[in-house]
C-alpha cells in the first residue's frame, strides 16, 4: 500500500479563539491543514464590518498518515492546539468526501462565503422559491443549520413559516 493511500483526515480542536494561530503554526511545521471560512457581519465600533472566520469555530481538518511518515507528537504541543478529537482511544477519521464536499463548496462561494448573520430579527425579506413565491415576510430567526423561521401574513394573519435560508433575500 502507498503512502499517499494511508492519508486520511482527523479532526483538531484549538484553544478558544486561538483556530487562525493553530493552522499557521501547523502549516509552518509542513503539515496539510484545512479550516473552513465563512464570511460573517460583525459590529465592530458601531459600524458593521464583513469577518472572515472559521465555519466551525475551534475545529479544523489535518491530513496524516497513521504515524508511519507523520510524527504526530508535535502537533499535540502545537502552539494554540488543544487535542485530536477521539472517539474511545482512536482519533476521529474523517471521510475523504465530507472535506472535498466542504472545500468545493468554500470555492463554489469564492468571496461570498457564508454569511451566517445575513438576517436579523424584524429584517423584511422576499420568498423566491416555492408556493410563497414573491410573498414578503419578516424574518424571525435561525432554526438550526437549515432552516429560518419567518412570518408571513396569510388572509389577515401572520403565520410562521420554516424556510431554507437560501430560498430568501432582502426585501
Amino acid at each position: 500500500m502507498s503512502v499517499e493511500m494511508a492519508r486520511n483526515w482527523f479532526l483538531l480542536t484549538s484553544k478558544p479563539h486561538k483556530d487562525e494561530v493553530a493552522e499557521f503554526q501547523l502549516r509552518n511545521q509542513g503539515y496539510e491543514v484545512y479550516r473552513p471560512l465563512a464570511k460573517r457581519l460583525r459590529t465592530q465600533r458601531g459600524k458593521v464590518i464583513t469577518k472572515i472566520e472559521s465555519l466551525f469555530p475551534r475545529y479544523m481538518f489535518i491530513h496524516l498518515d497513521d504515524g508511519v511518515n507523520d510524527n504526530w507528537a508535535p502537533i499535540r504541543s502545537t502552539t494554540g492546539i488543544s487535542s485530536f478529537v477521539r472517539f474511545g482511544t482512536e482519533a476521529a477519521r474523517v471521510p475523504d468526501a465530507l472535506v472535498t464536499a466542504l472545500k468545493e463548496q468554500e470555492t463554489l462561494f469564492g468571496e461570498r462565503a457564508i454569511d451566517l448573520d445575513r438576517y436579523h430579527s424584524g429584517d423584511k425579506v422576499i420568498i423566491a422559491e416555492g408556493p410563497f413565491r414573491g410573498l414578503e415576510a419578516i424574518f424571525q430567526k435561525y432554526d438550526g443549520e437549515e432552516r429560518v423561521i419567518v412570518l408571513l401574513e396569510i388572509l389577515h394573519k401572520q403565520t410562521k413559516l420554516a424556510l431554507n435560508p437560501g430560498h430568501l433575500y432582502a426585501a
